[in-house]
């Protein structure tokens, strides 16, 4: 930003308020936001806290704000707090914070030396202007430009800070009702820009700085409106607004246009009606009764089955339900309104994991293809083989039906072929032919089960594994994550393993005495997981999955970590937990399986040069959870590059369980640190690669494996090996279990079976809150 443009947007503005920027007039025009008016030193404050901070991390941050003008009753005392924890700002010599008195030019450029460093523009300042006021545009400007800068970023993405254009239909006390739902504005005065289009930048609900007046006589696109006598009832997915109107009546998704607070114009979309949707995403969606369909660019989805219409993204729409009525304008799907709630009969699984260049379909009793123009059927024995190239596809869905309620037999790309009953729907994809298989959950589970869990393990334990897998299924057609192939979940570990028609009587009967049995809480169905073995302990889900990498997010009461069968006193130290992992002969439900205890052996080269190429793919992959020392001491989300040699490594955060959340690697030029035990168990992949010798992953059972991709789990202790000279020469890791540790072990529900232990209380030793009940499918969305 230039120097001269910092000091013409610069403005003073006498009076002051309670409120974070200094209000001179009412304020309705078209154009940028706070020319003139002042920040106060309350607002920068809230500007600069909420750039680093959430709402909720504001609210549990340990109180370092003690001013006498400050209490802590204060709307602006989380954010004074906040910033004064992060050293951005501070109070006067007297003590006091001044937190109404305006920001001034020369306080701005101490906040911008101490936010970017390296930020090379400079305020021009002089004993003229050195305490003159900040704009409130000018200061919004500024910090937008430091935050880049400290990041060497473009936009704030990386903050959680996003920019909005949106209408404001109604100010309310502690923020406003906008068209697209409700914005906490603590400190802003929103009123003159009521029923205008503004532009600003929000982060976890809350405005952070306003930018823009854009549009005074705005239209609101793709709104779900209806009206009621000379009413226009516009829904804000957070809230109704009543508008005056004296048109004609509507009812659907609508463009309605504002002047003055009153509805002059609405132009309805045509009503398609409740349709099937088969499959969805943000560009397209595909429905039974019209085919492929393009989303406008502004379109919305309302759900109107509560209490109160709310909006909802494109994944509650589930596939294979006709729950929704759609509206079409242009060509093209303005906006979609659930109006009921759905009858779960059938699940949609995704076969193979992503479309594939090649089917070939056979079946002994025969199938029939067909699809919008064609059909034939195929005669006992005969195949047909498909692929995107051919004229089928151009209708759209190709669906396979097997004749006499037989099975068809699948073969994908890779060549691994299944046995498929119910409806099998192939589809043309950029990438190949997409094939999903409905049928019945009970039928689905019948695929499960048995590859989900040796049958070995005998009947109670595969009842367990039957009630898990069909809670686990059941929230999947909810959570409809794979809505843009059409499916509910896959047919890989990525979801459940499901080979089909493939099933074992010894599970079928599991199933069948467990029909329509879940495990609940609050009577909702939960969200179950499970793993193959445990080390002894589980763990809480909080400390397993964490996409930002500060492990500080909520969790459900039932996924929670848990002694299973150990009697020893739990380890607490480095060294007690590598002492509990070297010991192969504690007890525990999983001592039966191989992977109760394993260790393995790394050179010291040998794991420099492994870890230079998996820290590097899982940087990519996963950004938030590799991060690099920086000179400054802090430490920064990248890709490590030209690290050289490794020499050490040691767990920075263990989990109370023993999971391990933070790995730092030491290497001869850098550190970095590895978050997640999924990420770190693929850094230290005991994969030799291209390196000479093999790795050998020692197990319980006396069995050695080479050549896997990642470590069993990320329950271990490290143990070093240097020479004399103090030098890594090598690594042992000492583990225990496989799997991530959440849920439910299936060898421990193995080993709690062989004491005498039924499915149920089985179940309530892996998930302590829940119940095991049987619900009807026809059950309502999990919140």
């Amino acid at each position: 930003m230039k120097k001269a443009v910092l000091l013409l947007l610069t403005g003073v503005c006498i009076s002051l308020s309670s409120c974070g920027m200094t209000q001179q007039k009412i304020h309705t025009e078209q154009g940028r936001i706070g020319d003139d008016l002042s920040v106060t030193r309350q607002m920068a404050a809230k500007t600069i806290a909420l750039s680093f901070y959430t709402e909720k991390e504001l609210e549990e941050l340990e109180q370092k704000a003690d001013f006498p003008d400050v209490s802590e009753t204060d709307w602006a005392y989380p954010y004074i707090n906040g910033a004064v924890a992060l050293g951005f700002l501070s109070g006067d010599e007297d003590g006091n914070f001044y937190p109404q008195k305006d920001l001034t030019l020369s306080q701005a450029q101490v906040l911008m030396d101490r936010l970017a460093p390296d930020f090379e523009s400079r305020i021009a300042l002089n004993d003229e202007n050195q305490n003159m006021a900040v704009a409130y545009s000018l200061w919004v400007q500024l910090l937008e430009k430091a935050l880049q800068e400290r990041r060497g970023e473009t936009d704030l993405s990386s903050y959680g800070i996003s920019k909005q254009s949106q209408v404001l239909c109604k100010t309310e006390e502690d923020g406003g009702l906008f068209e697209k739902g409700k914005y906490e504005a603590a400190g802003l005065a929103l009123r003159p820009y009521e029923n205008t289009e503004i532009t600003f930048l929000e982060k976890d609900g809350e405005i952070l700085a306003l930018l823009e007046v854009t549009d005074v006589t705005p239209t609101i696109e793709n709104v779900y409106c209806n009206t009621k006598g000379k009413q226009c009832y516009m829904e804000t997915g957070a809230g109704s607004i009543a508008y005056p109107y004296a048109g004609e009546a509507v009812s659907g998704i609508c463009d309605i246009t504002l002047e003055n607070g009153i509805v002059t114009e609405v132009e309805q979309a045509a009503d398609l009606g409740e349709c099937t949707v088969k499959r969805v995403n943000g560009q397209e969606v595909y429905l039974a009764e019209q085919g492929l369909l393009q989303w406008a660019d502004d379109f919305r989805v309302y759900d109107d089955t509560k209490e109160h219409t709310q909006n909802a993204k494109v994944s509650n729409l589930i596939c294979g339900t006709d729950i929704a009525r759609y509206y079409l304008k242009d060509g093209k799907v303005a906006g979609a309104v659930i109006t009921k709630q759905p009858k779960i009969e059938n699940i949609r699984v995704l076969l193979g994991g992503e479309e594939q260049p090649k089917v070939t379909l056979a079946a002994q009793n025969g199938f029939t293809l067909q699809s919008a123009e064609h059909k034939k059927v195929f005669g006992a024995g005969e195949t047909a083989v498909l692929t995107p190239d051919l004229d089928w596809f151009s209708a759209g869905i190709v669906e396979v039906i097997p004749n006499d309620a037989s099975t068809v037999e699948v073969r994908l790309a890779d060549g691994r072929t299944h046995p498929y009953t119910g409806i099998l729907e192939l589809e043309r994809r950029k990438n190949g032919i997409s094939v999903v298989n409905t049928l019945p959950l009970e039928t689905y589970l019948r695929g499960v089960v048995p590859h989900e869990m040796p049958v070995q393990f005998g009947k109670v334990a595969l009842q367990a594994q039957a009630i898990t897998a069909r809670s686990y299924a059941y929230n999947q057609i909810w959570a409809n994550s794979y809505c843009g192939y059409g499916a509910h979940l896959t047919d890989s570990v990525a979801s459940q393993v499901y080979y089909g028609a493939e099933t074992d009587e010894l599970a079928d009967a599991a199933v069948a005495d467990t029909e329509g049995v879940y495990l609940t809480e609050d009577g909702e169905v939960v969200t179950t997981y499970f793993y193959s073995t445990s080390c002894g302990y589980g763990s809480d889900v909080k400390d397993v999955w964490s996409p930002d990498g500060t492990f500080s997010q909520q969790q459900a009461s039932y996924l929670t970590g848990g002694v299973h069968g150990v009697s020893e006193k739990k380890p607490k130290t480095e060294t007690e937990w590598l002492d509990f992992w070297q010991n192969w002969d504690i007890k525990g439900y999983d001592d039966s399986s191989p992977w109760y205890r394993w260790k393995v052996y790394f050179g010291a080269g040998q794991l420099s040069h492994i870890t230079a190429e998996t820290l590097q793919k899982e940087a990519k992959q996963n950004p938030n959870h590799i991060t690099v020392l920086q000179p400054d001491g802090s430490w920064k989300a990248e890709v490590p590059q030209n690290l050289g040699k490794l020499k050490g490594i040691s767990v920075v955060d263990r989990a109370e369980q023993g999971v391990i959340r933070v790995l730092q690697l030491e290497y001869e030029n850098s550190s970095v640190q590895v978050k997640t035990e999924y990420c770190i168990r693929k850094v230290l992949s005991p994969n030799k690669a291209d390196t000479a010798d093999e790795i050998y992953l020692q197990r319980k059972d006396g069995t050695s494996l080479t050549e896997t991709t990642t470590l069993p789990s990320a329950y271990f202790a490290v143990k070093e090996m240097k020479n004399d000279a103090g030098d890594l020469t090598g690594i042992a890791l000492y583990g225990g279990g496989n799997g991530h540790g959440v849920g439910m072990s299936q060898y421990g529900a193995k080993g709690m079976a062989e004491m005498g232990k039924n499915a149920v209380e089985i179940l309530q030793h892996y998930f302590p809150t829940c119940n095991v009940e049987t619900k009807t499918q026809e059950m309502t969305q999990t919140p």
